[in-house]
């Protein structure tokens, strides 16, 4: 789980990863990395794309590296739902459900 599977299609090679949203259901993710963990060619074909010289988009890394070596104030929070829900949040549920209501909306 983490960004969208378009967003790891920017930067990663083709087939280098596994992405909960591939599947239906929790249950279809486990029997796959069961059948993952048996079948070596599978497993294997994850790491193709090594030696192949396709390049991979570094630059979410550089970025990352920047901001955490910038002189940023520390910030502390006394209640972290309501610093990830609270006031002033574009959206309090899944962004799933905001993406099909953003792609309704003229102009975004």
């Amino acid at each position: 789980m983490g960004a969208r599977p378009e967003e790891y299609a920017l930067v990663a090679p083709y087939r280098s990863y596994i992405h909960v949203d591939e599947f239906e259901s929790p249950e279809a993710l486990a029997a796959y990395l069961h059948r993952l963990d048996t079948d070596d060619d599978l497993y294997n074909s994850y790491f193709r794309w090594k030696g192949t010289g396709e390049f991979i988009n570094t630059q979410i890394l550089c970025r990352l590296c920047a901001m955490l070596h910038d002189d940023f104030p520390n910030k502390s929070y006394q209640d972290i739902n309501d610093w990830w829900r609270g006031p002033g949040i574009c959206t309090t549920g899944s962004w799933r459900k905001v993406d099909k209501i953003l792609t309704r909306v003229p102009g975004v």
